[in-house]
């Protein structure tokens, strides 16, 4: 799945910027020899986890668990799981609320082309404990009573989801009341219907705010901050530039078995 030249390099990025351990667990669905009539097979299942596979490789502190949906209830009540391929980091010391957050980031689909970049970063941020945010926005975030769920949608070719994607999950790594969630849109064409998602990032607070494209983390802190206060839903805030999706990336019904390419980008 990685070029054996980038596992290389990430190899030694891992080395150089990892300190604590990592878990990596990954919800999906039970390989078949035989088509069952009336069920859809998961079409990018299998890469993402060759891709986690290889990234567990090339590290000591990274650690891989593999849960089958159908058949992982606790675990997926446990990090709040909906959908496959689902993949949840966290560090070793990640508290769960009841409703299963608690700084863990979770991804949906495959993190591939410009989202693979800011997939790695944040393998490091958690290995590092490391929050970016300004003490402004830290503090700003402990007035938050109740769990928010941060949702971003995104695609493989956006060149500013990464951007909103490091974003959610620096929040979500200053308090766990936030709940982040990145959506491949084109693995989940039913999700970007509902939101009605025509360009990204669309980054969608507590369903009751929808804002279009990139912004600061700080101005997203502001965002949650009120979402969390507002007991009414509200329209969509003006956001930062978006990508248009392209006809490719548009949402439709996925055929049988169709597998969408995702490249990977190395930083």
């Amino acid at each position: 799945m990685i070029p054996l030249r980038d596992q290389e390099l990430i190899r030694q990025k891992f080395a150089a910027e990892l300190l604590g351990p990592v878990k990596v667990d990954y919800f999906t669905e039970r390989e078949l020899s035989i088509e069952v009539p009336g069920r859809r097979p998961c079409a990018c299942c299998k890469p993402v986890r060759e891709l986690l596979q290889e990234l567990a490789a090339l590290s000591e502190l990274i650690s891989l668990r593999v849960h089958i949906f159908e058949e992982a209830s606790e675990e997926r009540t446990k990090f709040g799981i909906e959908r496959i391929p689902g993949i949840v980091l966290r560090g070793t010391s990640t508290g769960l609320s009841a409703n299963g957050g608690g700084g863990l980031f979770k991804y949906y689909g495959m993190p591939g082309g410009t989202e693979f970049p800011v997939f790695l970063e944040s393998i490091v941020d958690i290995s590092r404990g490391e929050v970016l945010l300004s003490k402004e926005s830290v503090k700003e975030l402990k007035r938050l009573r109740d769990d928010v769920l941060v949702r971003v949608f995104v695609t493989p070719t956006c060149g500013y989801c990464p951007q909103m994607v490091r974003a959610a999950y620096q929040l979500a790594l200053a308090n766990p009341k936030v709940r982040a969630e990145v959506i491949e849109v084109n693995e989940f064409p039913e999700l970007a219907d509902r939101y009605q998602v025509r360009a990204v990032p669309l980054t969608v607070i507590a369903d009751k705010v929808a804002i279009p494209g990139a912004m600061h983390a700080d101005a997203l802190v502001e965002q949650v901050v009120q979402a969390s206060g507002s007991g009414v839903s509200q329209p969509a805030e003006a956001g930062g530039p978006t990508s248009a999706l392209t006809p490719e990336e548009a949402p439709h019904a996925p055929q049988r078995g169709e597998q969408r390419p995702s490249g990977l980008i190395i930083p």
